[in-house]
């Protein structure tokens, strides 16, 4: 594992300045530098004792021997971004896509993918646990060792107890899910979603009436793939495409703790710019709200979100493949008008 010193980082003034309380805030979790030149796919959540931690992947470029996993954590007694670690360093191997999940237990686990050959197709799935809220971790171990499954979108925890993983392929492009009875000790095989072209990347979301509901990106530019399971994803019905463009880039939804669906996506067919949130009042059927987080001519993508237990929304995403923004709002910046 590296063994970076970060004292020369600087955190940006947006950052530093960053107030828990503002209705709209955004900034960087951290400056790009020599040790950090390339970042993406980031995920976040809230630790037990109330702080946010995100996660990602850094090195020289995507798929570079040198890519690890690092972290950050947003600390509520100081306002700030620690300075980002690294948390696994499989040697002269990348990683890739990272999942951050907060177990019943309370013991915080890290899902990443391992690029042991040629290609996002040639990854293992694993895994490493905190017993003591992000602060250390234990050894990985294999949650597949087989190639071809990989992570990037949130673990659902569902009404039922169970927890469902949405995973996907590469090859060929579908969505893939897994379910635990047991809070994710074992884990058995649930349904799959196959289109033409493809689909991946799933994001879930569970209604009242305990229905899910299936985003997932386009395999190809294209639109956002949908699909609806009753039977706690074990099968789901012949998927569609919603109006909204999708230009082959991930994407991520959850639903608020009112109701609301809030999505973060490309509002593009073509570039992974604008980075855009959207607001459905009617369970995904129309979105009528949609919001620009970032809009330059760059990419802003990969986004993933977290509603706080004082029902703030958490955005962390992309920024320039340089490295990871964030943004945090209320319910009421989402549903202003413009």
């Amino acid at each position: 594992m590296k063994n970076l010193v970060f004292g020369i980082i600087i955190l940006s003034a947006l950052t530093a300045g960053f107030s828990a309380s503002a209705a709209f805030e955004k900034g960087l979790i951290f400056e790009q530098s020599q040790e950090i030149p390339s970042s993406h796919a980031s995920t976040i959540v809230q630790l037990p004792n109330g702080d946010m931690m995100a996660a990602w992947y850094s090195g020289k470029a995507e798929a570079a021997p040198d890519v690890a996993e690092w972290t950050s954590r947003f600390e509520r007694k100081t306002g700030k971004w620690t300075a980002p670690r690294v948390l696994v360093d499989t040697p002269k191997l990348p990683e890739g896509n990272p999942v951050l999940l907060v177990g019943s237990d309370q013991k915080v686990y890290l899902y990443y993918a391992t690029m042991e050959g040629m290609g996002w197709a040639s990854c293992s799935l694993k895994y490493i646990v905190s017993d003591d809220g992000g602060i250390s971790f234990g050894p990985f171990q294999f949650f597949r060792k087989q190639w071809g499954w990989l992570p990037r979108n949130h673990i659902l925890a569902l009404s039922t107890g169970e927890l469902l993983f949405p995973l996907y392929r590469e090859l060929p492009a579908s969505s893939e899910f897994m379910i635990s009875k047991d809070g994710g000790k074992t884990w058995d095989r649930a349904g799959e979603i196959k289109t033409s072209p493809g689909n991946e990347q799933p994001a879930v979301v569970e209604f009242d009436d305990g229905t899910l509901m299936a985003l997932m990106r386009a395999s190809g530019k294209g639109k956002i793939w949908r699909s609806y399971s009753k039977d706690q994803g074990m099968t789901w019905a012949k998927p569609e495409r919603t109006a909204l463009p999708n230009p082959d880039a991930g994407i991520d939804l959850i639903r608020l703790k009112t109701g609301e669906l809030v999505l973060a996506f490309n509002n593009s067919g073509f570039n992974r710019t604008p980075l855009s949130i959207a607001v459905s009042k009617d369970n995904g059927k129309t979105w009528p709200i949609i919001k620009n987080i970032e809009s330059d001519a760059a990419e802003f993508s990969y986004p993933s979100l977290c509603q706080d237990s004082d029902g703030k929304i958490w955005l962390t995403y992309t920024w320039r493949r340089q490295a990871i923004g964030f943004a945090v709002f209320d319910r009421d910046w989402i549903l202003e008008p413009r």
